[in-house]
C-alpha cells in the first residue's frame, strides 16, 4: 500500500497497471483524452470489463465519449442524485491478483499534469484488502447498472451543451484562451471584483471633463446606429466619427470624437472609411444591435473586416466595435493596452484578434461591475449601456 501525490509517478504507475493486468474495472467522475494514457487505454480496449464515467457539469470530453460509442462495456452516468464523483481504478488478473488505485484523480489531462492529486494504491497482498476488493466490485457493479452507453445522437446532443459550458469552466478556473499567460484566480484580480458603485465613481473622476465628453460620444454613436440601419448609409463625416477619425460632423459634442480611441494615424483605415468600403459595413452588420453577442458574431465580423484590411488592424476594428456595441467591446489601442493588461493579468505581447476575445472580452464579461450594473440615474444608465467601452477612461495613458 502506498500514497501517490506526484503526477509523474501516478502516470508511470497507471502505465504499469494497464500493461500488467488483463481486466479494467473503473468508476470515475470525469474523463478526457489524457496524453499517452488515453492512447494506451484505446490500445488495450479489449481489457475493459466495465468502465463507468460521469458527465456531471459537462466536464467529460466528447472525444473520450466518441471513442466508446455503442460500447456496452463503457457506460455514462447521466443524471445522478447529487454528483457522480468516485475515482476507482481496479486492475485485475483474478480475485487473488489485483491492484486498486483510489483517491482524487479523474482520468483527465489536468489530473495527470498540473492538478494536485492524492491516490492510494492497494494490492491483494495488503492487510484488510479482501473487504476493500469486494466493496469496490459491488460499487462498480451497481453504478454500471445505472449507466448508459452513448450512441451518435446522444453524443451530438452532449457536444452542444458541452461547448457552451467550456467558457464557464475555464473562467472559473482562471484560464482564458491559450495565450500561455499564467492563470490568476478571479478573486485576486481587483478590477474583476470591483462593484458597480466603485466603477461608476472612478470613471466620473476622469480629468478635463472626460466623463461628460465620453457621454457625448456614446450618445451620438448610439443615435447614428439607431437611425442608420447600415454603416454604409451614414454620411462620410458620420462614418469618420464612428471610426475615430477627424471629421466635420455638426452635432454638439462631436468634437470629442477622439475619446475611446483616435485612429487618425492609420491612413489605410482612414481611406477605407472615406471610400465607404462595403466589407467594413457588412462586417459591422454581423454584430447584432442588441441582445447577446457571441464569439461567432465576432468571428464573422473579423473575417469580413480582415478581407478589407489585411493584417492585425485590431485598434481600428475594436474602435468600430466599441461604438456599435459599447456594452460588449472596448477599443484596445496603444494608449490603454499596457495598463489594462497589467490590471487584468493578461500577457501584453502578441495580442491578436483571437486573444482580444479570449483573454480580454471574456475576462471583462466575468467582472462584477459588468455582470451587476446598478444605474441610479439616466446618466448612469447611459454608462451601463456602454460599460465595457468606458473601461478606456480607467486605463487611458496620454
Amino acid at each position: 500500500m502506498k500514497l501517490i501525490s506526484d503526477a509523474r509517478i501516478q502516470k508511470a504507475e497507471f502505465q504499469r497497471l494497464m500493461h500488467q493486468y488483463r481486466h479494467f474495472r473503473w468508476a470515475i467522475a470525469w474523463a478526457s483524452p489524457v496524453p499517452t494514457l488515453f492512447q494506451e487505454l484505446v490500445k488495450y480496449k479489449e481489457k475493459i470489463h466495465s468502465l463507468i464515467v460521469g458527465i456531471h457539469f459537462y466536464q467529460t470530453h466528447p472525444d473520450f465519449i466518441q471513442e466508446f460509442l455503442d460500447d456496452p462495456r463503457v457506460r455514462f452516468i447521466q443524471q445522478p442524485e447529487g454528483t457522480f464523483h468516485p475515482k476507482l481504478y481496479l486492475f485485475s488478473n483474478s480475485d487473488q491478483e489485483w491492484e486498486l488505485l483510489l483517491g482524487s484523480t479523474n482520468f483527465t489531462k489536468e489530473a495527470f499534469s498540473r492538478n494536485i492529486e492524492a491516490s492510494l494504491l492497494i494490492c491483494n497482498e495488503d492487510d484488510v484488502s479482501n473487504k476493500i476488493h469486494s466493496d469496490t466490485l459491488d460499487l462498480i457493479s451497481s453504478t454500471y447498472n445505472e449507466g448508459v452507453s452513448f450512441d451518435a445522437k446522444m453524443l451530438n446532443d452532449y457536444k452542444v451543451i458541452w461547448q457552451t459550458h467550456q467558457r464557464k469552466i475555464e473562467s472559473l478556473s482562471g484560464r482564458y484562451g491559450n495565450s500561455g499567460n499564467k492563470s490568476i484566480a478571479i478573486h485576486n484580480v481587483p478590477v474583476i471584483t470591483k462593484s458597480w458603485n466603485d466603477f461608476i465613481s472612478e470613471i466620473k473622476k476622469e480629468p478635463n471633463d472626460g466623463f461628460e465628453k465620453r457621454l457625448s460620444v456614446i450618445r451620438i454613436a448610439q443615435q447614428l446606429f439607431k437611425t442608420r440601419f447600415h454603416f454604409r448609409e451614414m454620411t462620410a463625416d458620420e462614418r469618420k466619427f464612428i471610426a475615430g477619425l477627424r471629421n466635420k460632423l455638426n452635432i454638439e459634442g462631436a468634437g470629442n470624437w477622439d475619446y475611446f480611441g483616435n485612429m487618425s494615424a492609420s491612413g489605410y483605415f482612414s481611406g477605407k472609411i472615406s471610400q465607404n468600403d462595403e466589407l467594413i459595413s457588412r462586417a459591422l452588420d454581423e454584430i447584432p444591435p442588441s441582445g447577446q453577442v457571441t464569439k461567432a458574431h465576432y468571428e464573422n465580423f473579423k473575417k469580413l473586416f480582415c478581407e478589407s484590411l489585411a493584417g492585425e488592424k485590431l485598434a481600428s476594428a475594436t474602435r468600430l466595435l466599441s461604438m456599435k456595441r459599447p456594452d460588449m467591446f472596448i477599443c484596445l489601442n496603444s494608449k490603454n493596452q499596457s495598463a489594462l493588461c497589467d490590471d487584468f493579468g493578461i500577457k501584453k505581447f502578441g495580442m491578436s484578434y483571437e486573444r482580444y476575445w479570449n483573454d480580454i472580452i471574456e475576462r471583462i464579461l466575468d467582472s462584477n461591475w459588468w455582470q451587476n450594473p446598478d444605474p441610479k440615474t439616466e446618466e448612469e444608465q447611459t454608462v451601463s449601456n456602454a460599460r465595457m467601452a468606458f473601461l478606456d477612461s480607467l486605463y487611458y495613458v496620454p
